[in-house]
């Protein structure tokens, strides 16, 4: 059971591939997944067990993600192009329209980011290769060299643009990650490249490799189904990208670590939902992901007494209402952390830290 019920993986983006399939206002069901898997997460118990799973078994369930995903794509173009999905001049075109962006954001967003990173992470270049491919129908193909070299090094700290600050809205964050893991590749890319004695402008600059790979998939979804599947593709491929930036943002808000300092159990959020750890391959089991990035996903240890939050998809609703987000989750669950888990250095950057996001002093003053 441990092995199968990471099945919920390629099977969700299944049903977006029949959506379109099938065509008319079924292009719906895609994004019908998200209310479906979020009741469950919200009302079943939280998950702490650990995993005995078969290796080659739920490894299967990642690799059957790109197929997948092409396939969903493919579905898409072939629905608008034989007129079965209306996006344009058909009645109920605006409704398809819709169902068709809001399905391919998700899909290709979740449950794909969490596929990719799993794969990213490993040591062969076959699975790296997936990642790549993965990445790509997201439009951040880029950022399996900026999550290794930076993200883990420089995790809580202002030196990693993948961690949000406190204050920071999930639309400021999500530009601040996506400009910072283009600077990062390019200056990794860079040192790479002058050290072999070549421009950063080469061709051999992976960064040129990964735009044309993104720039590809609406290219091709337009020469085969007309420009508006096209614009589509690429609207749903930019709104994905900043909707994947949500995972670092739920994981990492408002935490801080000294510079230099060991990473340990209290330096990211966990959301240990029945439904939330399947769905996104333990990328919710998080802590125990970065004090061991090499552990496989299926045997990543739960940890209910590091930081918690609520269910990862109640979190993305009330993060895109910022008020909400502050009042009801990010402050209680970050003054609970400045007072139970921060270190004293820690605590002394808190109070800077709230004091610049204007928020209250909730530990008391150092004498």
């Amino acid at each position: 059971m441990d092995s199968l019920r990471y099945f919920i993986i390629p099977a969700t983006t299944a049903v977006g591939v029949l959506g379109f399939l099938l065509g008319g206002q079924y292009v719906w069901l895609g994004i019908g997944t998200f209310a479906v898997l979020l009741v469950f997460d919200v009302l079943l118990p939280r998950d702490i067990k650990p995993r005995q799973a078969i290796a080659v078994v739920v490894d299967s369930a990642l690799y059957l993600q790109l197929p997948l995903l092409i396939g969903l794509y493919a579905a898409f173009a072939y629905s608008v192009a034989v007129g079965a999905n209306g996006i344009v001049g058909a009645p109920g075109a605006t409704s398809q329209l819709v169902g068709s962006l809001l399905s391919l954001v998700w899909l290709s967003a979740v449950p794909t980011l969490p596929v990719a990173h799993e794969l990213m992470h490993r040591r062969h270049p076959f699975p790296r290769f997936v990642a790549k491919l993965l990445s790509t129908f997201y439009g951040d193909t880029n950022r399996d060299i900026a999550h290794v070299m930076t993200h883990h090094i420089h995790l809580d700290t202002a030196l990693d643009s993948d961690t949000p600050r406190r204050g920071q809205t999930i639309y400021s964050f999500m530009l601040q990650a996506t400009a910072g893991a283009y600077r990062d590749t390019w200056e990794t890319e860079a040192q790479t490249l002058r050290r072999q004695g070549f421009s950063p402008w080469n061709w051999r600059n992976h960064l040129w490799m990964q735009l044309a790979l993104q720039s590809a998939v609406p290219l091709l979804v337009g020469a085969f189904a007309g420009v508006a599947a096209g614009v589509t593709t690429l609207a749903a491929m930019f709104l994905s990208k900043m909707l994947l930036e949500a995972f670092n943002y739920f994981q990492h808000y408002g935490l801080l670590r000294v510079e230099g300092a060991a990473i340990e159990k209290h330096h990211a959020w966990n959301h240990l939902g029945m439904i939330a750890r399947p769905l996104g391959a333990e990328i919710t089991n998080h802590i125990n992901h970065h004090l061991n990035g090499d552990t496989p996903f299926y045997a990543l240890k739960p940890e209910p007494d590091a930081p918690q939050m609520p269910s990862l998809f109640l979190c993305f609703l009330a993060g895109i209402i910022p008020p909400l987000w502050f009042k009801f989750i990010a402050k209680p669950r970050l003054e609970d952390w400045d007072k139970r888990f921060a270190s004293p250095q820690e605590r002394e950057l808190a109070r800077q830290a709230n004091t610049e996001a204007g928020w209250p002093q909730w530990l008391p003053t150092v004498v």
